[in-house]
């Protein structure tokens, strides 16, 4: 029994840090703490939970911020401005919206340059990097392990309104995919009659049922991605060929990520 309990523990650690880096350190200080509180029943596991939420608060968002800028030179991006926003709250919940401060002005800037060109428009980020670490993986992700990446979502329009549309369609922020036309490059069969089956995993899993409801916004993601590009600053940008084609887009940073990623045709990938 004992054997079982330390390998529960051992695991909850590994799946901690998996998902969130700081997760499974914060779990074993809770584990030294918790011997401390005094209480049974209800009142002892309630004190608990606490213990643990407060801890990895603290840490989250107290010491780690100042750790990420002063050991890697990141920072969270900002969670309640009202021009760039985590789509979910799991993204900060999570501390994966830590990216190097470079990144972190421009996505600012031309955020703020995209609300007051379009009023109302909010900017929506998805996976950006983790705090800590030169190479730390942010899983799924192949690249996003060094703060120099960052997942935006797609701007769209209300189906029925016709009017600007804060969110997305999907509740995960990927898998709700602008997929192309029957004139247009279809790039996500092409890496399907590869054998990639990963490519298009998951439109097959995410819920499609808000799909209708919004309409991808050409003109506004087409602004966003120009104002991106013409930045010295920003390298590359990953987004499906047939909306690079669909949209005119003529840059040499805005290139495709290959097959053995997953389709790009549902986020804008950025990175200095």
């Amino acid at each position: 029994m004992k054997f079982s309990r330390i390998l529960l523990h051992i695991l909850i650690v590994i799946l901690l840090t998996i998902l969130t880096q700081v997760g499974g350190v914060v779990y074993v200080l809770y584990l030294l703490l918790k011997r401390y509180i005094k209480l049974n029943g209800w009142k002892k596991k309630i004190t608990n939970i606490g213990l643990f939420l407060a801890l990895y608060s603290v840490w989250s968002f107290i010491l780690i911020p100042s750790l990420a800028r002063n050991l890697y030179g990141r920072k969270p991006l900002p969670i309640t401005n009202t021009a760039l926003k985590p789509l979910r709250a799991y993204t900060f919940l999570m501390n994966r919206h830590y990216v190097a401060e470079d990144l972190y002005d421009v996505l600012l800037a031309e955020a703020t340059a995209m609300q007051n060109e379009f009023p109302g428009t909010i900017t929506y980020y998805l996976d950006g990097c983790f705090p800590l670490g030169k190479k730390f993986p942010l899983l799924p992700h192949w690249s996003h392990n060094d703060g120099r990446k960052i997942d935006l979502a797609f701007y769209y329009t209300d189906a029925t309104t016709k009017k600007y549309r804060n969110g997305s369609p999907s509740w995960l922020g990927y898998g709700v995919c602008e997929s192309p036309t029957a004139k247009e490059e279809n790039m996500p069969e092409f890496c399907a009659e590869k054998g990639y089956f990963q490519y298009s995993f998951l439109e097959k899993i995410v819920p499609q049922y808000k799909k209708g409801n919004y309409v991808f916004d050409k003109t506004r993601t087409k602004t966003f991605i120009q104002k991106l590009t013409a930045s010295s600053k920003i390298k590359k940008i990953f987004i499906e060929p047939h909306l690079k084609a669909r949209m005119h887009l003529r840059s040499s940073k805005i290139r495709f990520h290959g097959c053995h990623a997953v389709r790009h045709d549902d986020h804008i990938h950025v990175q200095l």
